[in-house]
């Protein structure tokens, strides 16, 4: 069953062509879940966010570009004010140990940097807030670092067992959920946690900056498995 999606947090698990579907979940204010879908195109996915007068979009995905650089491309002369890689959000997560890509002009993920961009500029052209989150960071800040990979059976199950137990109201529906929409829900659930100032902000906010959860929501020594 789904609730009513009116205000609600969506999450964006954004890939980096058009032709390979993105994951999007919103939740209500109750953490119910209140939509789903794979979309493919920028405009399907706006399309798709209009109905929902969402209060926050997060997405999964670097929405901004190092100081210095209009661009990606590595024959343009702009140059990063930073002689080190990347934005300072992503050395400060490198810094905490939690793994990322550099967006750098060797990214290899300059399409979807350029996609999110654009998205992120479409999405807040219609008058909805947008923020950059990263779902890796959210588990490691919800539940720690001791979880399994996400691309093993093992690793899903764990994984949603602790997406369950965070939010109950999405115990029957998670069975149907793959990796990609488990990212997607995250993404929403830091936007929940955003609008309850229940967040951390990594990063310049001149440059970009990354929203994480602020602490722990759950003892996983306590769950099966």
């Amino acid at each position: 069953m789904l609730f009513s999606s009116v205000n609600s947090f969506i999450g964006i698990d954004l890939t980096s062509a058009e032709k390979r579907p993105t994951a999007c979940v919103a939740l209500d204010e109750g953490l119910r879940l209140a939509w789903v879908d794979f979309l493919h195109s920028d405009g399907q996915i706006i399309e798709a966010i209009e109905p929902h007068q969402p209060r926050l979009v997060a997405i999964d995905a670097p929405l901004s570009l190092p100081k210095g650089l209009c661009c990606l491309e590595e024959g343009c002369p702009c140059q990063a004010l930073s002689p080190s890689k990347g934005r300072i959000c992503e050395r400060e997560l490198s810094r905490r140990r939690i793994p990322c890509y550099y967006t750098t002009k060797r990214s290899i993920i300059k399409n979807m940097v350029y996609r999110a961009i654009s998205l992120k500029d479409e999405i807040a052209a219609r008058g909805y807030e947008v923020v950059e989150v990263y779902p890796y960071a959210a588990k490691v800040q919800l539940f720690g670092r001791a979880i399994p990979s996400k691309s093993t059976p093992g690793g899903i199950a764990f994984l949603k067992e602790l997406l369950g137990a965070l939010m109950p109201h999405l115990i029957s529906c998670l069975p149907r959920f793959n990796h990609d929409l488990c990212d997607a829900l995250l993404a929403a659930y830091t936007a929940y946690l955003y609008s309850k100032g229940e967040i951390e902000s990594i990063g310049d906010p001149e440059e970009g900056v990354i929203f994480i959860p602020a602490s722990p929501s759950l003892d996983t020594s306590l769950l099966s498995g």
